[in-house]
């Protein structure tokens, strides 16, 4: 017996990975880009607030507040929505897609407010 054919037959199954979708991948990138860069300027931003107050000498105000509470909040519901058991059973990229849409446009307007309310 040929050696090829006992190793073809008996070896186990290799289980092929499922094709990508490209263009749910670049989508995704681009949402969770945009989504770090806002999230950068509001992290950003909270702490020059509250190395400013500091300096100053002036109490931490409401609008320092607001913006690390919304922050905070938002970073909870979107650990919970991760923990959902039917988002743990989408594909990755499917699941990559998903928290990404869910995410950009809270931190966009958030950090849009953010820019027109503070400069």
């Amino acid at each position: 017996m040929d050696p090829r054919t006992c190793d073809t037959l008996y070896r186990p199954a290799r289980i092929a990975p499922p094709p990508r979708h490209l263009g749910v991948v670049l989508l995704s990138a681009a949402l969770w880009l945009l989504t770090s860069l806002s999230v950068s300027w509001l992290c950003f931003l909270v702490g020059m607030t509250a190395l400013w107050s500091a300096a100053a000498g002036v109490p931490v105000g409401g609008f320092l507040l607001c913006c690390s509470a919304v922050l905070c909040g938002g970073a909870g519901v979107f650990v919970a929505v991760c923990r959902a058991p039917a988002v743990r059973r989408m594909s990755g990229e499917g699941r990559s897609l998903l928290l990404g849409a869910l995410a950009c446009p809270v931190a966009l307007v958030l950090a849009a407010v953010a820019w027109f309310s503070a400069g």
